[in-house]
């Protein structure tokens, strides 16, 4: 492991005058006799410093079914870093607290996981392209990067920055239907019905109008079916509890929009 530890430092000496970190690191043990082992870790972000590398290494030799015999010793140790992405240099004091922080820490645990369970058994959300929400994001491995090259995997773990408008960490799959009591046809709800409970909205906000996927659908918007519009608003009733509604339809689709809770707010 000293020899490996070397490995990865010259590796991340080589990788930081051209600000590039290693995604995938391939250790190779060619024993005496000829027989050849094989190490493979992959992270998260890119890396350099030999320290969480190692680590996951350690995690590697541990947890492999058939222990490394050196036999009599081991002629030659290699390193390749076949998968790297651009990582630039950053000032770690300034960077150790707060959000940067937290990334790293749920970068390095995402990697022990990979290494226990197998990089395919750990998924992450990322972002799609695409206008419901329901269908926004979609789960990927952990190992693929959802950050833009360029961007040193800070975008790997984040929420997606951005958005206009502030959207629910909790979303009701199917959105559930509710009973809406509302000033004008139009106009934010007043008060709503949901579960046998009647729940009077103290504050509104919106809508946030989302189309249908019209382009989507055959013949697009010229077709019938492409979907109706959606106009959402979030509201807070009167106990402080905060909820993401929806209209489902406009007056000029459809004469009798329903109303749906499609999620909630802490």
């Amino acid at each position: 492991l000293d020899v490996a530890e070397d490995l990865l430092r010259q590796a991340g000496a080589q990788m930081e005058p051209q600000r590039l970190g290693g995604r995938r690191f391939v250790l190779t043990l060619c024993r005496s006799d000829g027989a050849r082992r094989r190490l493979v870790v992959e992270t998260g972000q890119p890396l350099r410093e030999p320290g969480p590398v190692m680590r996951l290494l350690r995690e590697r030799i541990e947890t492999l079914a058939d222990p490394i015999d050196p036999g009599f010793g081991f002629d030659a140790i290699t390193l390749a870093v076949p998968h790297t992405e651009p990582l630039a240099a950053r000032q770690v004091l300034l960077l150790e607290s707060g959000a940067e922080a937290n990334l790293d820490s749920v970068a390095a645990l995402v990697d022990r996981l990979g290494v226990r369970l197998g990089a395919g058994q750990v998924w992450q959300l990322a972002p799609c392209d695409r206008h419901l929400p329901e269908v926004a994001q979609q789960a990927v491995p952990a190992s693929v990067p959802t950050a833009k090259p360029g961007a040193a995997g800070k975008a790997t773990f984040a929420a997606r920055a951005g958005d206009a408008l502030p959207r629910p960490l909790c979303l009701l799959d199917p959105p559930q239907p509710i009973e809406v009591i509302a000033g004008v046809p139009d106009g934010p709800p007043l008060r709503f019905r949901w579960r046998r409970r009647v729940h009077d909205v103290r504050l509104a906000e919106g809508p946030e109008r989302i189309a249908a996927e019209w382009w989507r659908k055959r013949g697009g918007h010229r077709g019938t079916g492409g979907g109706l519009t959606r106009d959402y608003y979030r509201i807070e009733d009167s106990t402080g509890r905060r909820y993401w509604v929806f209209r489902h339809g406009l007056f000029a689709e459809t004469p009798d929009p329903r109303w749906y809770l499609h999620g909630l707010f802490p």
